[in-house]
């Protein structure tokens, strides 16, 4: 699946969307732990827990009148409230009414799994509130107001005042004032500490109530349903793929090898006519020659194209170091880290070399980059984590040409996924993760 900062197409590959490259706080936080925090996910995460009191009292207020109903109006809230950490659509899973009367209305939604999952959240949300309160009051205001207290005493004695003139200080109890000013700037940096990892347990914490509230008023039936759809468009798009592969190999082997056997064909008829008459025939032996090694050569670049020579000859990873190294001619540094399985499957290899070689062609190719970084290694997850990196100017979008979309099918057909973060200006990370027995 593809998912990126900036693409979107009219018929796009499983998970094509317009979102950054972690597409929930909890995925953000296992790929970059510690660039996390210079990420929007901690501030979403925040801002989603501190909300969840503030839904939770409302509804509980309006839903005494029609209890059965009140999940309604709260999955409507919760589903747009999901976007704030969870960058994946979210449809209603209600069924669209069309017919008159409010009876019908109730009947139609009190039928529905759909209504009863929705209160069943609202349920949970009173203990979730009480979580998200004391996660956002405690684990935080404790460290901003330890910060804060401690920055004004540290500035205080820094400055030789005493604090019992201060008004503000003189208020504190005793015991809390230390008047050595490392002893508070200690407490600064404990605040700041206490604070940071505070902003990781904020995020774990909303990846927990997203999870749980994805799982209850989302409808499984009608993701599987998009799901299928998307399976169905990227299956014929493989298979116009194959069908425009064909039609290439036949007009090839139609324009370049079949016109050299043609040649090869005519230049020996005229050997046999010149050896018949007795003359030299070294010119002819050698266009017969020259017409073959062509033909072998044109034939040798259209089956490149069905299965590359490098993995004939070489296992992925000296494949890719050779492929790597073709774009020095362009003056691009590279840098290459692989770590690839010795029993990797065949056709995880052929899909993933194919898939690697479009990256690195639209690198050199468009990105105007100067540097490009590929990654392959294994994970704890039994995949196998191939990222293509450069910083050019960014930009890259499946609407400017097939190469992505194809990169996508061909990733899609071996079980995986893909995301792309390509904002304009640049840097350009492709990531892409396909199961593997290792």
């Amino acid at each position: 699946m593809l998912q990126k900062d900036n693409v979107t197409s009219p018929t796009p590959p499983i998970g094509v969307s317009a979102r950054p490259l972690a597409d929930a706080p909890g995925n953000a936080l296992r790929r970059h732990p510690v660039r996390l925090l210079g990420t929007s996910w901690p501030w979403r995460s925040l801002a989603y827990l501190a909300s969840t009191p503030v839904v939770a009292g409302i509804w509980l207020f309006v839903s005494w009148p029609a209890l059965a109903l009140a999940g309604l109006p709260l999955g409507h809230i919760e589903r747009w409230r999901l976007r704030w950490v969870d960058h994946r659509p979210i449809p209603d899973p209600h069924l669209p009414y069309t017919s008159d009367g409010l009876g019908g209305w109730v009947r139609l939604r009190l039928s529905e799994r759909a209504t009863w999952t929705e209160l069943l959240y609202g349920v949970l949300l009173i203990p979730l509130s009480m979580l998200s309160f004391a996660v956002t009051t405690v684990v935080l205001l404790a460290p901003a107001i330890m910060i804060a207290t401690s920055t004004a005493l540290f500035v205080i004695l820094a400055l030789g005042v005493d604090p019992d003139a201060v008004t503000t200080v003189s208020d504190l109890p005793t015991s809390t004032v230390n008047e050595n000013p490392i002893a508070q700037l200690g407490f600064v940096l404990l605040g700041v500490v206490l604070l940071v990892a505070g902003l990781y347990l904020v995020t774990l914490v909303a990846e927990g109530q997203r999870y749980l509230c994805r799982l209850l008023i989302s409808e499984p039936s009608i993701q599987l349903t998009e799901r299928l759809v998307d399976v169905t468009r990227s299956r014929a798009r493989i298979s116009s793929a194959f069908d425009e592969e064909r039609r290439r190999i036949e007009r090839d082997l139609h324009d370049g090898a079949q016109q050299r056997l043609t040649s090869l064909v005519m230049t020996l008829g005229m050997m046999r006519y010149q050896l018949r008459r007795g003359k030299d025939i070294e010119p002819l032996l050698e266009q017969a020659s020259a017409d073959a090694q062509r033909a072998v050569d044109e034939l040798r670049e259209i089956v490149h194209g069905i299965y590359p020579s490098a993995l004939r000859e070489h296992d992925l990873a000296e494949a890719l170091n050779e492929l790597v190294s073709r774009t020095e001619h362009v003056g691009l540094t590279t840098h290459v880290q692989l770590t690839v399985p010795a029993d990797l499957d065949p056709d995880v290899e052929v899909g993933l070399y194919f898939a690697i070689s479009e990256l690195v062609t639209n690198v050199t190719r468009h990105s105007e980059a100067t540097t490009m970084t590929l990654s392959v290694a294994p994970t704890p997850q039994k995949t196998l984590l191939v990222t293509v990196e450069d910083n050019g100017r960014g930009g890259a979008s499946p609407d400017h040409g097939t190469g992505l979309v194809g990169v996508v099918d061909r990733i899609e057909t071996l079980g995986g996924s893909v995301r792309l973060h390509s904002p304009a200006g640049g840097p350009t990370l492709v990531s892409m993760e396909v199961p593997c027995a290792s």
